[in-house]
């Protein structure tokens, strides 16, 4: 008769045999840890041996060419400090700004939601009682120093910091700004400099590989990679003449100005604007084309400006609302006339305030941008083709483009926005073309130039033509300024308006 085994005994006996079944059962499950790790490494030793050499070849041949380029264009790659005067308050030169220097428009999004800003906030004071205002980059496109770069990494300094990739610095010279594309061009005293040669952009497709190089966060000669993720982006409200290269290559604040490139090592952006919520990367960024900074580039090193063409028209983008009213189909793409400066190309050829422009030698007009870029590019003497919609028929009109006067532009937008403001209808005079339509004297009525949607003109509409103002006869902007004007807080308003359907008198209180 066998003794009972002790408690202590069975426990050892229960654990011998339930430990060899449970760990069978348990791998058996196939979720054991080490047994999964087991044919990981299996898998991983098989793959290894399996790895293709030829085709690891090829990859390595890419990564060489990203190598080589980088190589070649690092040197010519700069980073420019800006500098301005030490704040007087602790509030001026907020947002990386001088005092009583603006955003130009478009740019206030660089520093909020909206657009990533390529400046930083002031920094610690420099030697001379100046400050670190903001913080850019640029490529250096000829071996005596010139620099290519965007206008708002330099705009408002009253000095610039150029640094090399071996930090040599060096004071820069700006020649010449065009805040019309954010670009601008500098100049530092040093010669026998590495170059990188510009590319052509509208050999840029989607997908094509692109490389950024730049100071992202004061970074100095960071490279980046991407695609083209889209070419001639407009209406990004970023610049008068937004057409922009778009990538998904990495650009933070810092980059502006520096190179966007090619697999060749060639130019063919300016990294400008980021899209982003919160002032960084998102993966979408903007760079001017190059053979636009290629055209500006060229006139700003020989003249110091850009000549750029000029018609005499303020255009408006078409939208619904405008479609509307100008009783055409609500889709309907195009830039309205909503000025024609008197005695400009435009005038001259006979083109109205009210027409809407929808072709330019045959290329297709979608937006006021889309006008001035193709205008502004014209050379000044050049003879175009420009195609309308009038009173829903279609016409072609023969303009010869002249200079663009920027402080004459400046001066007429400045003149109307300040009538809208304070009105709430901009006019102007009648072009000769429209008065003769309308059986006008020369000289007689002013026409409507924008109206604002809930002031007291509301119901006039682009294009009409008023001739008097309580019966005083109005004949310019000023005139018609002074007549409402003269009439008393509470007096209504009695017009006489012309237009191509009739004759009428507008009763405004």
């Amino acid at each position: 008769m066998h003794k009972p085994l002790s408690s202590w005994k069975l426990f050892i006996l229960a654990a011998a045999i339930a430990g060899p079944i449970g760990y069978w059962m348990f791998s058996r499950s196939g979720i054991s840890p080490s047994q999964a790790y087991a044919v990981q490494l299996a898998e991983s030793n098989q793959a290894r041996a399996q790895l293709d050499p030829t085709l690891v070849a090829h990859a390595e041949q890419l990564s060489k060419v990203f190598r080589e380029v980088a190589k070649s264009v690092k040197p010519s790659v700069v980073s420019i400090k800006s500098l301005v005067d030490r704040p007087s308050s602790p509030r001026a030169g907020a947002r990386g700004l001088p005092p009583g220097i603006e955003l130009p428009p478009g740019f206030e999004q660089f520093f909020g939601d909206g657009f990533g800003a390529p400046q930083e906030e002031l920094g610690e004071p420099m030697p001379g009682g100046k400050v670190q205002a903001g913080l850019g980059s640029g490529v250096i496109v000829r071996p005596d120093g010139y620099i290519l770069t965007n206008n708002h990494v330099v705009e408002g300094a009253s000095e610039l910091e150029v640094f090399l990739s071996d930090d040599t610095k060096y004071v820069a010279k700006v020649i010449g700004t065009d805040p019309r594309t954010d670009l601008a061009v500098l100049k530092i005293d040093a010669t026998g400099l590495v170059s990188t040669p510009i590319g052509d952009s509208s050999k840029a497709e989607v997908g094509d590989w692109v490389i950024a190089i730049g100071s992202p966060f004061g970074l100095a000669q960071t490279v980046t990679a991407g695609i083209v993720s889209a070419t001639n982006r407009t209406d990004q409200g970023i610049t008068a003449y937004d057409n922009f290269i778009q990538t998904d290559a990495a650009i933070n604040p810092g980059n502006s100005g520096g190179p966007l490139l090619n697999l060749r090592g060639e130019i063919i952006g300016i990294n400008t604007a980021i899209a982003s919520r919160g002032g960084g990367y998102n993966g979408v960024c903007f760079a001017v084309p190059s053979n636009t900074a290629s055209r500006v580039l060229s006139d700003l090193i020989s003249s110091g400006r850009v000549s750029r063409g000029f018609v005499g028209i303020r255009p408006a983008t078409v939208n619904s609302a405008i479609a509307e009213q100008l009783s055409l189909p609500s889709n309907q793409k195009g830039a309205l006339v909503e000025q024609v400066t008197r005695g400009m190309p435009a005038d001259k050829a006979g083109v109205r305030v009210g027409d809407v422009i929808i072709d330019i030698d045959g290329t297709p007009i979608t937006s006021d941008s889309g006008m001035r870029r193709a205008i502004g590019e014209t050379k000044p003497g050049t003879t175009v083709k420009m195609g309308l919609l009038r009173g829903g028929k279609n016409i072609v009109l023969p303009v010869t483009v002249e200079a663009l006067d920027e402080n004459a532009l400046a001066a007429s937008e400045q003149q109307a926005k300040q009538s809208m403001q304070k009105l709430g209808v901009a006019v102007d005079s009648v072009p000769r073309e429209l008065a003769r339509k309308l059986g006008l004297d020369d000289g007689e009525g002013v026409v409507v130039l924008g109206v604002a949607r809930r002031g007291r003109f509301a119901g006039l509409k682009i294009g009409d033509v008023i001739v008097s103002v309580n019966g005083k006869s109005v004949s310019n902007a000023e005139d018609f300024v002074d007549a409402v004007s003269d009439v008393r807080e509470g007096q209504p308003l009695k017009l006489v308006v012309k237009n191509e359907e009739s004759d009428q008198m507008i009763t405004i209180r």
